[in-house]
């Protein structure tokens, strides 16, 4: 009890706390909340998660804007006529051909396709095609910049303006790639791309994830995943029917742009209105989130109960001194989001070396992610995360070893091919799962930080990955095959090392992920806390 220097109780602190209603903690409330899909619901999810289809979008732009003919070229020099003469005129005309020879685009042969590039307008193809894969690969260089920077971001200004921002970056970056006149200024282009998409991406899962009942959080993560996937069809069909590169790089920047204005509209996510001590406005949006589930509660009456946590970036990062399980199962799961990104972007930009067709493989290749995203959704509710990611991993190992023998099932078809879709599948599913993994695993005081980082680090593998697609041209196909096997075992051992967070409530702080995950030490230390508030509160009320 509290006393003035003449020996009386201050009367000021004698008052009884103030009753503001029923007690609820944000997962409370949103589960009371929510009694059911409907069609405002559901058309708030697509259109405020909309954005996610512009990643990929803008990853994989330059493989249609600047994919190299190497089939569709006519001799045009004498050195190459007599070239002609020597070989089957049906064989000729291919990479080997062209490059062990040494022809010369403009001198030796002219090209024909009816499409223009930016490999052909640049003279990027044979000695000169890792220029090609180092455009796609500086994408992954700014994403990696982006996501470092946000860390500071998603934690203070809030998901929702984070993934606004983003937006604007990726879509003015992709409108000036329209008009890039050269190789070094689609380089900064690319960088610009990658700062805004990962920023965006990762504010938007955030925001959604936050808002999801934690029984339909599964669901939610493969939904966005398949929004995702959508994407990467979408540029796959505007480069087929586009054939002029400039123009694919102009209709992803509208598409970039009209997208992002139902952000401009929605509410900030409730948790991290909380954790910043804004419980008026936490309030508000979740009274938004009632009318939106046809079931309008008033927050007059509840009082919401959590812990505030508005830290600054080095408070925050001193945290992962002071609690070892958030540290452990943070830095596992980097190592985790680095393996899978190698995995995903590896087949990703290799598909044009495994099938023959460059629209067809892609297609096929985002039909068997979308098939994997979704597929992670009955698999997590049936199996719960950690056993859902090994068995996919153990999956995508067996389906590495089983493309490595040459087995030709028919004229289109290779045992190799079936293979790598089932790989491709598998990656996709643990991509769909680590998102939805480390979302909740991660407390909300750090979980923009802890998403950053991880995807910060998948984007050095998807940098990474890129090149090992390379491995393609240069190597030995088993070479890459195995490089994946591998990298999937170390996977498979840094999912068995992270807590199973399937059922949890989603932590609010760091301290909570410790005392749910067992660790005894800082259970005792919340018991103690508690105590010593609860003695207050009477001290307070006599």
């Amino acid at each position: 009890m509290d006393e003035n220097p003449n020996g009386k109780v201050d009367p000021q602190k004698c008052k009884p706390p103030k009753d503001d209603g029923i007690a609820l903690t944000i997962d409370e409330v949103v589960d009371k909340i929510y009694k059911g899909m409907n069609i405002k619901l559901l058309l708030v999810f697509i259109t405020a998660t909309a954005t996610a289809t512009q990643t990929p979008m803008q990853i994989y732009v330059t493989i249609f804007a600047g994919f190299i003919p190497y089939t569709q070229w006519k001799c045009v020099s004498r050195k190459c006529f007599d070239l002609l003469k020597k070989n089957d005129p049906k064989k000729f005309y291919n990479s080997t051909t062209m490059c062990d020879n040494n022809l010369i685009a403009g001198k030796d042969f002219e090209w024909t396709s009816e499409r223009t590039s930016f490999s052909m307008d640049w003279g990027l193809y044979c000695d000169s095609e890792a220029k090609f894969s180092t455009i796609s690969s500086f994408f992954f260089i700014g994403a990696t910049l982006g996501l470092l920077v946000s860390t500071a971001i998603f934690d203070r200004f809030g998901r929702r303006n984070g993934a606004i921002v983003g937006n604007l970056i990726g879509a003015t970056a992709t409108l000036i790639g329209t008009w890039a006149p050269s190789f070094e200024v689609m380089l900064v282009v690319r960088i610009f791309q990658g700062v805004g998409m990962f920023i965006q991406l990762t504010g938007i899962y955030c925001w959604a994830l936050e808002l999801t009942p934690a029984h339909l959080r599964s669901f939610a993560n493969g939904f966005i995943m398949d929004i995702w996937t959508f994407g990467y069809m979408i540029v796959t069909l505007l480069g087929y029917l586009i054939p002029t590169w400039n123009y694919i790089f102009l209709a992803v920047a509208i598409i970039n742009y009209v997208l992002t204005i139902p952000q401009l509209i929605y509410p900030i996510s409730p948790r991290f209105a909380l954790v910043r001590g804004r419980e008026d406005e936490a309030k508000k949006t979740l009274e938004s989130f009632s009318r939106l589930c046809n079931n309008e509660i008033s927050m007059d009456t509840v009082r919401l109960t959590y812990k505030e946590r508005a830290q600054n970036y080095w408070e925050q990062i001193k945290d992962f001194k002071t609690y070892p399980t958030f540290r452990k199962e943070t830095l596992l799961g980097i190592v985790c989001w680095f393996i899978v990104a190698v995995l995903f972007y590896g087949f990703s930009f290799g598909w044009v070396r495994i099938s023959s067709d460059l629209y067809t493989g892609h297609l096929a290749a985002a039909i068997s992610k979308l098939v994997g995203y979704t597929s992670a959704i009955p698999g997590c509710n049936l199996l719960g995360r950690k056993k859902c990611m090994l068995t996919v991993l153990a999956i995508g190992l067996f389906s590495n070893l089983l493309a490595m023998p040459d087995v030709k099932i028919s004229e289109d078809w290779t045992l190799e091919y079936v293979a790598s879709l089932i790989g491709n599948l598998t990656c996709s599913a643990a991509f769909g799962v680590i998102y939805l993994y480390s979302g909740e695993l991660a407390p909300t005081s750090h979980r923009g930080m802890v998403m950053s980082l991880s995807s910060a680090s998948a984007r050095v593998g998807s940098f990474t990955g890129t090149y090992v697609g390379y491995l393609y041209a240069v190597a030995d196909r088993r070479v890459p095959l195995a490089v994946f096997a591998g990298l999937t075992c170390v996977f498979m051992a840094a999912v068995y090392f992270l807590s199973d967070p399937t059922g949890r409530r989603i932590p609010e702080t760091p301290i909570d992920v410790e005392i749910l995950t067992g660790n005894n030490g800082f259970l005792k230390l919340e018991d103690d806390r508690e105590k010593k508030d609860q003695s207050s509160e009477q001290n307070i009320a006599v």
